[in-house]
């Protein structure tokens, strides 16, 4: 879900191996008899995670309070911006937050990140090695990898019958007022760098500048820049014909109606990994170092990624997982899609620069 960015790695997660041969019912979460997790306990506990909304299992963190014994509050975020700002202004606000790959970058650098006692979280076993040691977090000291996606497109086929495998399909005129874009300006610089044939990652100012006037001219046509959850409602509902969106959160939608596709255009898009993460200041790190030892255990990660529509670093639950999802080339894309798609990587100064003027340029009205 965004700042959704790095990009050095091969797109191979869709290739990943199916290392179990037993299965489990989507939601089942009950503890294997050497997993390690804290019993129940008379001291009251607690662990405060900051989140996307609707990015959990549905009973994931019911079914943790009462194996461990430790309760959740859950506050929710918009925007990554939106998520940065609360932690920054008090470090010891939240025991655990997720994060795209390209913030954790930036929380690392800024020291305002706890590090990971991986002694403490036996279930990290099941990582894949491709997962492991990233570039945002080169020494795996502050992360813990949770899920994976893309950000896509969703469109109304009732609507919308030409260019529906397209970016193109967000940049026509007649679909004016039907047609929305996250709340993200790289994300958003991405479709307008793909759909001219660029690299998500161009610092070539040439092609920034092809894509600002692309983004200029659609600007009009837009219901909005909006956060990803009232995309999805106005998807739904049938007052956006077709919209920018990340990929759990579309093919939700898909579920709810029937109109609906999720699209990984043939231009290519983001491709993107969520991670949880310690604030420096945390007062519950026990509780979060527990939690997140749940998180990886494979048949509680299976039901979340299963529950969410979303592919998993986890390599031991992808056997666990609903076939359905596994089996989606939405969720785990073919080679060919793949080699189409991107991660973002940390570009310079002045292309960030570049970037954020023309959001403002896009947002700021007078």
């Amino acid at each position: 879900m965004f700042l959704r960015k790095i990009s050095y790695f091969k797109l191979l997660f869709f290739l990943l191996g199916a290392i179990l041969i037993c299965g489990c019912e989507k939601k089942s979460e009950q503890p294997p008899p050497n997993d390690q997790v804290q019993t129940q306990t008379s001291k009251p506990s607690v662990l405060i995670l900051y989140n996307w909304e609707e990015y959990i299992g549905s009973n994931t963190l019911a079914n943790f309070e009462k194996e461990t014994g430790i309760h959740v509050k859950e506050n929710h975020f918009k925007d990554e911006e939106e998520m940065l700002g609360a932690v920054q202004s008090d470090l010891s606000a939240y025991d655990l937050v997720v994060a795209s790959d390209d913030l954790i970058r930036e929380m690392r650098e800024g020291k305002i990140l706890s590090q990971i006692d991986y002694s403490k979280i036996p279930n990290a076993q099941y990582i894949s090695k491709q997962y492991r040691n990233m570039p945002c977090d080169p020494e795996e000291k502050f992360t813990v990898p949770y899920l994976i996606g893309t950000t896509g497109l969703v469109v109304n086929k009732k609507y919308i019958t030409e260019d529906t495998d397209s970016w193109r399909v967000l940049f026509e005129k007649r679909y004016h007022g039907r047609l929305a874009m996250l709340n993200n300006s790289f994300e958003v610089t991405a479709v307008a760098c793909k759909f001219l044939g660029f690299s998500i990652n161009t610092e070539n100012r040439e092609e920034l500048a092809k894509a600002k006037e692309l983004l200029l001219d659609q600007n009009a046509l837009l219901k909005g820049y909006l956060d990803v959850m009232m995309i999805k409602k106005m998807l739904i509902n049938e007052e956006l014909w077709a919209a920018q969106i990340y990929s759990g959160e579309g093919l939700s939608a898909v579920d709810e109606n029937e109109n609906l596709a999720y699209v990984i255009p043939k231009e290519g898009a983001p491709i993107w990994i969520d991670y949880f993460a310690i604030p420096r200041d945390a007062k519950n790190k026990e509780e979060a170092h527990i939690f997140l030892n749940y998180i990886l255990r494979p048949e509680v990660n299976a039901s979340i990624a299963s529950d969410l529509w979303y592919a998993t670093p986890n390599e031991a639950a992808k056997a666990l997982m609903d076939r359905e999802v596994v089996e989606s080339a939405s969720v785990y894309p073919s080679p060919t899609v793949a080699a189409r798609c991107e991660f973002f990587k940390n570009v310079g100064g002045a292309t960030v620069s570049f970037i954020n003027t023309v959001w403002t340029n896009l947002t700021v009205k007078d």
